[in-house]
């Protein structure tokens, strides 16, 4: 166990590196490289798809019959085919909801600032002003859910940045 630490250890300015290139390209270009994961993992199921094919097919040359092995190929080109035209949405739908239920809280916060205000002491308007930006940032996120998602992927990049920086400056003192 010690052995694999050590490992882990000496290789450790090559993955804060690898975090450093791959954050920097997320920066740079986050459409290009949220495409380029859509075409990596299309191409991982049709190549995992072949295997299956050519055993379920080689099963019905057999026995007779198609295998289950035949099913999960087929399944696994459809997702292939399907996957940019579904992807797209999903991920859209996530920022869309979020933008909702940012909406409602921060209806519910205003609301219950001006329930507070009954007291004295207690200043309704810093709970109003943040009832309000939680409105107008659920807006954005329900009026623009994709960008939404790309500047979250972003913001990713450059948490992958900082900790390749980190992970290079730590294996220094080590």
């Amino acid at each position: 166990m010690q052995a694999m630490f050590d490992r882990l250890q000496r290789w450790s300015w090559l993955r804060g590196l690898l975090m450093i290139l791959i954050g920097a390209w997320i920066l740079i270009e986050p459409h290009q490289v949220y495409r380029s994961f859509l075409w990596i993992v299309a191409a991982v199921l049709i190549v995992a798809a072949i295997p299956k094919l050519i055993d379920g097919f080689s099963a019905k040359k057999r026995s007779g019959t198609y295998s289950t092995s035949l099913f999960t190929g087929i399944v696994y080109l459809l997702v292939a085919l399907l996957l940019p035209a579904i992807v797209m949405p999903l991920m859209s739908m996530g920022p869309f909801i979020i933008g909702i239920v940012l909406i409602v809280y921060g209806i519910n916060k205003i609301m219950s600032a001006r329930h507070q205000q009954q007291y004295v002491n207690v200043a309704p308007w810093p709970t109003i002003v943040y009832g309000v930006a939680l409105i107008i940032i659920g807006a954005i996120m329900v009026i623009n859910p994709f960008r939404t998602v790309m500047m979250v992927f972003s913001l990713f990049g450059g948490l992958l940045v900082v900790m390749g920086i980190l992970q290079l400056f730590g294996s220094k003192q080590k």
